[in-house]
């Protein structure tokens, strides 16, 4: 085949495949609008914007540290763990006694030996205390300190490899992703349920409206219905890819991490650099704007918790 036919004809081969670009568009278009795929364009038209997403997402999973080991001997030992867990019962309320662990352990059998991998989010607070300080040789009281705590701690991508809870916390920054547009369809169709509520308001009106008012309400439901034909124009299927770009090509703007590094004594108290240990956190920044720390823990033995330990919990949780 001559050279210019033979690169003519090159230029209409298909795309190579690649499986887990189709599975994660086809999960994007699955959760925003499954009709997409009958608008025209499917798959195609997405796959630039959702592999671009898809390497941000990857690469933001990849910086969640740990694994960090959890168990009472860690607690003792590791300053980490100490910072963002008040007790070991409280780390074993958050993992064992967790609604996200019981239902992960529903669906998969966990004997002794067994180890998980979960990702943890939980909210960081500062706030002012009073407390004691050594100036020289003399005790002060009532010192201004800022005591840092967490709370709020919450489970997800829970699996039995470090590689498979990175992926599932991939999905769900991809996940997230497509939610902040979801968002601002919810926002359209919202807006567009205002202005036909607004029409039909307006319209019952004229039918008893003197000549005056008439001219006044008829001006008003003009501009209503030029409004609501914009809105209807927003909300035309072929327009969610645009709206896809917009987010998942610039994903940097809507979802980010942050590295955070803390000094703080063994009572939470935050310290100058060199005079408490050093935690070092990451921050997740998303859909609400608010703050989450992150991080990646190992546990052993996740589901066999002693019926004693179990009853004593739920005791604790009764009486509070």
């Amino acid at each position: 085949m001559p050279g210019f036919l033979k690169s003519l004809f090159s230029g209409l081969r298909p795309a190579p495949a690649d499986p887990e670009l189709d599975a994660a568009v086809e999960r994007v278009i699955a959760r925003l609008e499954p009709r997409l795929k009958l608008a025209g364009g499917y798959p195609q038209r997405y796959r630039a914007s959702v592999a671009h997403a898809l390497r941000y997402a990857r690469n933001l999973a990849q910086q969640v540290p740990g694994p960090v080991d959890i168990n009472r001997e860690a607690y003792t030992k590791n300053p980490f763990i100490r910072a963002i867990f008040a007790s070991p019962d409280e780390f074993q309320a958050a993992l064992c006694l967790s609604r996200a662990m019981q239902d992960y352990l529903k669906g998969h059998s966990c004997s002794i030996g067994s180890q998980l991998y979960a990702v943890v989010g939980m909210r960081r607070r500062e706030k002012g205390v009073l407390g004691m300080e050594m100036i020289g040789d003399a005790v002060r009281h009532d010192v201004p300190q800022t005591a840092v705590c967490f709370s709020d701690h919450t489970l997800t991508s829970i699996s039995r490899s470090e590689a498979e809870t990175r992926e599932l916390l991939t999905e769900s920054f991809l996940d997230s992703l497509v939610g902040q547009v979801a968002d601002r369809i919810e926002q359209l169709k919202q807006a567009k349920q205002a202005l036909e509520q607004k029409r039909g308001e307006l319209m019952a009106r004229l039918h008893t409206a003197d000549a005056v008012e008439r001219s006044r309400l008829q001006a008003e439901l003009e501009e209503t219905l030029t409004q609501l034909r914009a809105s209807t124009e927003q909300l035309d299927l072929r327009r969610y890819a645009d709206y896809l770009d917009a987010v998942l090509l610039q994903p940097e703007r809507y979802l980010r991490l942050e590295p955070v590094t803390l000094h703080l004594d063994d009572m939470g108290i935050k310290r100058e650099p060199g005079q408490g240990r050093e935690i070092r956190l990451v921050d997740m920044i998303g859909r609400d704007r608010r703050r989450w720390s992150v991080a990646l823990l190992h546990c052993q033995n996740p589901g066999v918790v002693p019926m004693t330990e179990r009853l004593e919990a739920a005791s604790r949780w009764i009486n509070i």
